[in-house]
C-alpha cells in the first residue's frame, strides 16, 4: 500500500525521502514491510502519502470463557493482519 499510495501521488522513492528526511533505503524498508521501522516515521510517511490508519480493539466476543486465549481466538478467525495490506507484504514475517 505504502508503494501504491507513492506512486499515486507521482512521488519518487528519493521525493518521500527528502520530504522525511530519511535515506532512500528507508522508503525501500517501508515498502518492503521491514518490521523495525520507528513507528513515528512510519506514521509520518503514511500521512504525507494521504494514507489514514485506523486502530480498533478486538471484537467483542458473546462467550466469556473460552477454551482459547485471546490471541488464539483471533488466529482461528482467519482475519488479515492489517499490516500486510498497509505494507503489501502478504503475510510473509521476519
Amino acid at each position: 500500500m505504502a508503494r501504491s499510495a507513492r506512486l499515486a501521488r507521482g512521488l519518487t522513492q528519493a521525493d518521500l525521502a527528502a520530504q522525511l528526511r530519511v535515506s532512500r533505503d528507508w522508503v525501500v524498508r517501508l515498502e518492503k514491510g521491514h518490521l523495525r521501522l520507528e513507528v513515528q516515521l512510519v506514521l509520518d510517511a503514511l500521512h504525507v502519502l494521504g494514507v489514514e490508519l485506523r486502530a480498533a480493539g478486538p471484537p467483542k466476543t458473546e462467550s466469556a470463557g473460552s477454551e482459547h486465549p485471546p490471541d488464539e481466538r483471533a488466529r482461528d478467525t482467519g482475519a488479515a493482519d492489517p499490516f500486510d495490506d498497509l505494507f503489501g507484504i502478504g503475510g510473509r514475517r521476519r
